[in-house]
């Protein structure tokens, strides 16, 4: 009778185990998803992919060409060929002039300087001009400083009749936004070169051979600033 207890114990914790480890059902909520597996991409010829769209093309503000300061390089190639002295400039103070010619003595020139009355350029004007009145010019004037533009300024009838200034920039993009911004109140702006007249100073330098000329890439030491600069036959040079 102990034996048959002992063989049912046994039996028992044999089924027990059985079941808890061997013959587990899994919970369909349980079960892991299915993985699915993308199809491989399909083979096309060359001439069934798609043309990628073209960039837009964006085209580049261009300031306007600037007439020359005071006298032109020579008109024909052959005076130009001809030329034994150069003169650079205008130059709009000493310190300025001062440095071009240390610039010229490093590139191996024996500049000399000398100063003249002459007209410099400024920047570029912002201006609207044309008013029928000067009462049509006030008003315009008010309707700007209502709309937060305030530096603006009624020239004096005196100097010119009936003309907004509008700032002179030495960077045409600025001067452009400036003129598209009074464009959209309603008026016609205009982008002009302003110039000064007053004393400039040149620096002269004898070439080491006819037609050579001077590069004035070495006067330009600073990048945001816009310097200006002519290439003339020296006064009374031979």
């Amino acid at each position: 009778m102990r034996t048959l207890c002992l063989i049912l114990i046994l039996g028992n914790v044999l089924f027990l185990s059985w079941s808890q480890l061997v013959d587990v059902r899994v919970k369909d909520l349980e079960r892991a998803s299915p993985v699915s597996v993308a199809p491989p991409p399909r083979i096309v010829l060359a001439r069934e992919v798609p043309k990628a769209p073209e960039p837009a093309r964006v085209n580049p503000v261009q300031p306007p060409r600037v007439a020359p300061l005071g006298e032109s390089l020579p008109s024909s190639q052959a005076s130009a060929d001809q030329m034994t002295c150069s003169s650079v400039g205008p130059f709009p103070d000493l310190t300025e002039a001062s440095h071009a010619q240390a610039a010229l003595k490093n590139a191996g020139f024996e500049p000399r300087q000398r100063v003249e009355e002459g007209e410099l350029w400024v920047g570029y004007w912002v201006s609207v001009q044309d008013f029928e009145s000067r009462a049509t010019a006030e008003a315009a004037l008010k309707l700007l400083i209502d709309n937060q533009v305030n530096d603006v300024y009624l020239m004096p009838a005196t100097d010119s009749s009936n003309v907004l200034s509008l700032g002179v920039f030495s960077d045409y993009q600025r001067a452009q936004r400036r003129a598209d911004e009074i464009r959209a109140l309603g008026l016609e702006p205009r982008i002009d070169d302003r110039k000064r007249a007053g004393s400039v100073y040149w620096i002269d330098a004898d070439l080491p051979e006819p037609g050579k000329a001077i590069d004035t890439s070495i006067f330009q030491t600073d990048p945001r600033k816009i310097t200006r600069l002519e290439l003339r036959p020296c006064p009374n040079a031979n």
